[in-house]
């Protein structure tokens, strides 16, 4: 069910009485919805995965409200991982450090290290606070669908056997950032708003970019497995004249693309002005792709600055075909 109570701190004491009994919610943060559980309880984190339909070895991040929580997860913080914290929490920046043995391996997908973050909304940060508790937590959509960016998308995969928090619309609308502060140079395992030089900037430390696993094992959440698909095939292009060529060609698909491409298609989803705009706009875009007529969607690359490196790799795992 859907709470969008008046008083919004109602809801929230609501869900936070349903972490503590050991059960699943959904709620805003600044990126994505979640379906978070208490992460030290290993049997409420269990529902996570077998309500998302979630392999088991796909690690969960887990969310905090406060710096006290760092030393309850994190065996051990090194200087250039607290300027990251003190820097860019809460934000979108998910980081992953060596567990301590109290996290439940199903949080961990049975590694040795465990991702966290402190999100940037205030109904995240009072569900944890009032829960009395870390909450581990992935996107709230069903496994490899495209991520819900309103409580609306939360419901259409749940229905009502999930309480939602609906907090509106996200700001971001990817996932976090996940940097590997384990090794040097650091690792991200998959971009986010906060791009490979901020986090450069903050710890004058080398970044690499390691988006698929070198094994097939994901070493963090969206490190591996097809994601964020929608039912109907994506054709995702990298050159927009052959976009273009295609979009002319074939009549009936559904067109994404930035707000400059809107009169190549009547069957149009504009993704905005900016690479800000399209990460904002992106799950939409992909959810109301499914609910258009045609029978595929086609969508253009955005530039690859900022966060738009992020929708880039979003479209890419998502899609059926790239070009």
């Amino acid at each position: 069910m859907i709470c969008r109570e008046s008083g919004s701190l109602t809801c929230i004491r609501k869900g936070a009485n349903i972490i503590r009994s050991g059960d699943v919610v959904a709620f805003p943060t600044e990126t994505v919805y979640g379906l978070g559980a208490d992460a030290f309880n290993p049997n409420a984190v269990k529902k996570i995965f077998k309500a998302k339909g979630r392999p088991a070895d796909n690690p969960l991040i887990v969310h905090i409200d406060s710096l006290k929580w760092i030393d309850f997860l994190y065996e051990d913080v090194p200087d250039y991982a607290y300027k990251l914290m003190k820097m860019l929490w809460p934000g979108p920046l998910s980081i992953i450090l060596k567990a301590k043995e109290c996290v439940p391996s199903v949080v961990r997908g049975e590694l040795p290290t465990v991702a966290v973050r402190m999100p940037a909304h205030p109904y995240a940060l009072k569900l944890i606070e009032y829960a009395g508790t870390p909450i581990a937590a992935p996107s709230a959509n069903l496994s490899g669908k495209p991520s819900p960016t309103s409580a609306r998308h939360v419901y259409e995969d749940f229905g009502d056997s999930v309480f939602i928090i609906d907090g509106g619309s996200v700001a971001v609308g990817v996932e976090s950032t996940v940097v590997d502060a384990t090794v040097v140079p650091l690792r991200i395992y998959r971009l986010g708003a906060v791009t490979p030089e901020d986090i450069e900037r903050v710890t004058n430390l080398p970044v690499e970019i390691h988006i698929k696993p070198r094994d097939g094992r994901p070493l963090s959440p969206g490190h591996a497995y097809r994601h964020y698909s929608p039912t109907k095939p994506l054709y995702v292009f990298k050159d927009e004249e052959a976009f273009i060529r295609f979009v002319k060609e074939k009549q009936d698909g559904v067109v994404i693309a930035l707000e400059k491409y809107r009169g190549i298609s009547e069957n149009f989803i504009s993704l905005g002005d900016s690479v800000k705009d399209a990460a904002a706009r992106l799950y939409m875009a992909l959810r109301d792709g499914d609910r258009m007529p045609g029978d595929i969607i086609v969508a253009l690359i955005v530039p690859p600055t900022g966060v738009g490196m992020a929708v880039n790799e979003r479209l890419s795992r998502a899609a059926t075909k790239i070009i």
